[in-house]
């Protein structure tokens, strides 16, 4: 009976470890089909090597690990280097070969120790031919440290000629300075997405069972990824949220090994896509402006599409709600080189419209924070006085202008007290958009022709003016009826790829 408990106690961690790794590679968008064979070998595995008899009477350790051990290990190595490898692991897998064979020798050696005439040689020599290999390995491994570090120095390298050309490209502008508050937005790239985790909340996307879906279901979309420059005459270059940057889209395994490997397993190589004209840096300098004369930036929350940006800020304070600072999920790589310059607002400025809580952030009503929790613990949004009207920044509590209508589309949320705080946050929102004709909602992943024709030509000059923003209402009430429903032609709907693979599109009906 204890030998059976002990076993059971063997194979519960190691199922729980062989199912942690499972999730890892469906993450990676490994096949259904081929985890569940590789689970299966993974499982008669273990279980014939605590139970042998239960595969056959014939059935012994040795055969389990030469019928099922090969093909799990192979299979893992392949596993391994097709959606996890990265460069930096290259002196790690060294020197783990490396110890390894050296133990293998000095196993070796044991028994040649023990062993008599020929067989005692035989194992001697096998010892130091594995030592040998060892050592070389070892060697090996030291030397790749260089080549790695290059390697990667080269892939910087690249990317930041390409900045500079898409720089000095025609067609840059030059800074307007005046006494008019201007907004541009700033296209930092693209983000794929499931398709259910973006549209699909009112059909079950939430909570635990959201998670396991977007596992299960990869019917996925590229949605665009949007931060906002206020060009203040008073309060200097502002930023609402940073978007993603160039490691993120074009080293991302290299941008998330920097806490144990964790964020890089779980996390899709090619999550984001971004062109060199999209580099944030790059956009704000065809706009006039340079990174560096960012004074302040507004984070929405710090979900790493918002935050990513924040490697080139390093001089600019950071306002954040401290909820999402202390609970949020952020990856501390993105804010290592602000981490000190955070300003987390009190919200005492009193009720706000619908909102109980907002802080006036420089205390002339120009610029109001409205916490929005739900999406992320401390999300808040941003309203802006412009000369011609007011503009809300969403972030994450609504991703499109469709969101708006709660019944009917709504992004994955967390569910819980989480769902029903977002869903307070939207209603909120709707009495604020209701209240003053003169706010327009600008978003951060809106995929719909308000973002890509009527904000684009709105602030293309970063003044919309009242026409601009009228225009903007008139195409929210084109969208939706004056108790936040869909008006028929904007329900979105998902386009499978015409090649069956990669990402699909929307199309709205």
């Amino acid at each position: 009976m204890l030998k059976t408990l002990s076993k059971i106690g063997l194979l519960v961690p190691a199922l729980a470890v062989g199912a942690a790794w499972v999730l890892v590679l469906r993450l990676k968008d490994v096949p259904v089909p081929l985890l569940v064979a590789y689970g299966l070998l993974l499982v008669g595995l273990l279980v014939g090597l605590l139970w042998p008899g239960v595969l056959g009477r014939l059935s012994t350790r040795r055969r389990v690990l030469a019928f099922l051990g090969v093909p799990v290990g192979l299979g893992t190595l392949g596993l391994y280097l097709a959606v996890v490898y990265y460069v930096t692991d290259l002196p790690v897998l060294l020197v783990l070969a490396a110890v390894g064979c050296l133990a293998w020798a000095a196993a070796a050696l044991l028994r040649g120790r023990r062993a008599a005439g020929g067989r005692g040689a035989r194992h001697t020599r096998r010892a130091f031919l594995l030592g040998g290999g060892g050592l070389v390995l070892g060697v090996l491994s030291g030397l790749s440290v260089s080549r790695v570090e290059r390697q990667r120095r080269e892939v910087l390298a690249r990317g930041e000629q390409e900045r500079q050309a898409a720089v000095r490209a025609p067609g840059g502008r030059r800074r307007i300075a005046d006494d008019t508050v201007r907004v541009f937005p700033i296209h930092t790239g693209d983000t794929i997405v499931t398709y259910g985790q973006f549209y699909g909340g009112p059909d079950g996307w939430e909570g635990l069972n959201g998670y396991v879906r977007t596992l299960v279901d990869k019917t996925q979309i590229a949605v665009p990824v949007y931060a906002y420059l206020i060009d203040h005459p008073r309060h200097g270059l502002l930023l609402v949220d940073t978007g993603v940057n160039w490691e993120q889209a074009h080293d991302h395994d290299g941008y998330y090994d920097h806490n144990r490997m964790v964020s890089r397993l779980l996390t899709q190589r090619d999550e984001y896509q971004m062109t060199p004209e999209q580099d944030l840096r790059v956009r704000l300098a065809r706009l006039g402006y340079d990174a560096k004369e960012i004074t302040t930036v507004f984070l929405t929350h710090v979900h790493d599409d918002h935050a990513g940006g924040l490697r080139y800020l390093p001089q600019a304070t950071v306002v954040v709600d401290r909820r999402d600072w202390d609970h949020g999920v952020l990856y501390p790589y993105s804010f290592d080189l602000v981490k000190d310059n955070l300003s987390f607002p009190a919200f005492d400025s009193g009720a706000f419209g619908a909102f109980p809580d907002s802080q006036d952030h420089f205390g002339d009503g120009s610029l109001i924070l409205l916490p929005t929790p739900g999406h992320s613990p401390g999300h808040m949004c941003v309203l802006l006085r412009m000369d011609a009207g007011s503009v809300l920044f969403m972030g994450d509590t609504l991703y499109t202008l469709p969101h708006l209508a709660t019944g009917q589309v709504r992004q994955m949320t967390l569910g819980g007290a989480d769902a029903i705080h977002q869903i307070e946050a939207a209603r909120r929102i709707q009495h604020l958009l209701a209240s003053d004709p003169a706010t327009v909602p600008l978003f951060a992943h809106d995929n719909t022709h308000y973002q890509s024709d009527r904000v684009a030509s709105a602030f293309a000059h970063g003044t919309p003016g009242k026409e601009g923003l009228r225009d903007l209402r008139r195409h929210m009430e084109a969208v939706h009826t004056p108790d936040w429903r869909l008006r028929p032609g904007h329900t979105p709907r998902f386009v499978p790829p015409a090649s069956g693979t990669g990402s699909g599109r929307v199309e709205f009906r």
